[in-house]
């Protein structure tokens, strides 16, 4: 009975899967019906037999040729365009970087290339490819933002995340953006976390993932190409955080605009700043040594704050004063921004309240 049924089944697994291949199915009957009714209307002419006989075995050799030769290379090929590594090889990236031809871009919540022993090396590196004239998109997570507060929580306190993260920003800006290096080269800071990190010189993409108790560059990563499946999924990916709205330039990061009104004279500012809470800190050393002879009593400001688009936004009115409290706390939030060797003068922008 067993055997019956193995019998009866065999039919009904064909049926069942032609069934779900009739699209394909009526492609071949099709092209059977009318390879026969050319070859029923060529049998009637002059040496139609040898004539047959030739081109079938030109389209046999074709296809083994094809099938035996030319599709194992287009595998290798794909193959090697799609490898996989224990973890990131910073020395390899950091070559390719200063052979780039065309691009480099670089999404990342931060980069141990700018830590320890990298650092030098990577920084002269992009240094040679701008020297070449290559574009350089980098994108680094926002220290403040709640992406940073969730990584750190999954590394389980191995590492400081948001430390680490404006450590990479300080370096960034000093050797990229307070003496412009290149128009060639933009730095941006995004809110969100993303899925991947992605590290790209020309059509080659390094992609991995943010798994919980490990670094992404000691985690396995992906090698492939910008047209590949993965690499189309991260460049737009990439695309969205360089275009988001909440998405600032590392200038933008660093200084704040501030218009201080005097009478009928306004005058701009960009400034280093904090925030703690809801309140925004300033170092306004500028601003008390250009109203040195007056004093700062009742000046009024107002706050520009803008994306990497060149949207603006002006908050205030404020008025400046320097704080009367929490002067450690604040001095440590610019230590922690600006690095050890900042040194501030405090000012507040306390908000005026609407009149009623």
């Amino acid at each position: 009975m067993g055997g019956i049924r193995r019998r009866v089944s065999r039919p009904n697994r064909l049926w069942k899967y032609l069934s779900h291949q009739r699209y394909y199915v009526a492609i071949v009957a099709a092209l059977l019906v009318v390879v026969g009714v050319l070859l029923a209307v060529s049998s009637s002419l002059a040496d139609y037999g040898p004539n047959l006989g030739l081109n079938l075995g030109a389209d046999l050799i074709g296809t083994i040729v094809v099938l035996f030769l030319i599709a194992p290379l287009i595998n290798r090929a794909d193959q090697d365009k799609e490898k996989r590594r224990e973890r990131f090889h910073h020395h390899e990236f950091m070559n390719e970087v200063e052979t780039a031809q065309d691009r480099v871009r670089i999404l990342e919540l931060w980069l141990d290339l700018l830590q320890d022993e990298y650092k030098e090396t990577f920084v002269n590196a992009v240094r040679a490819a701008l020297d070449r004239g290559i574009d350089v998109r980098i994108l680094i997570l926002d220290p403040d933002a709640e992406a940073a507060e969730q990584r750190n929580r999954d590394l389980h306190g191995q590492t400081n995340v948001m430390a680490n993260i404006l450590d990479n920003l300080r370096v960034l800006y000093g050797e990229f953006v307070r003496v412009p290096a290149s128009r060639n080269i933009e730095i941006r800071v995004y809110s969100a976390l993303p899925p991947v990190q992605m590290y790209q010189t020309d059509d080659h993409v390094v992609v991995s993932f943010y798994p919980v108790d490990v670094t992404s560059w000691n985690a396995e990563q992906y090698h492939t190409s910008q047209s590949s499946q993965l690499g189309t999924f991260v460049s737009a990916k990439f695309d969205e955080l360089w275009e988001a709205h909440s998405t600032r330039t590392l200038e933008q990061f660093m200084k704040v605009a501030v218009i201080v009104e005097t009478g009928s004279e306004q005058k701009a500012y960009r400034l280093p700043f904090v925030t703690r809470g809801q309140t925004t800190y300033v170092n306004g050393r500028e601003i008390i040594e250009h109203h040195a002879a007056t004093g700062i009593g009742g000046l009024a400001a107002r706050v520009v704050i803008g994306n990497a688009h060149g949207h603006r936004e002006e908050r205030g009115p404020y008025q400046l004063t320097q704080p009367n409290h929490a002067h450690d706390e604040v001095r440590k939030l610019f230590e922690r921004k600006y690095g050890p060797d900042h040194h501030e003068m405090l000012l507040e922008l306390v908000e005026v309240p609407a009149r009623g």
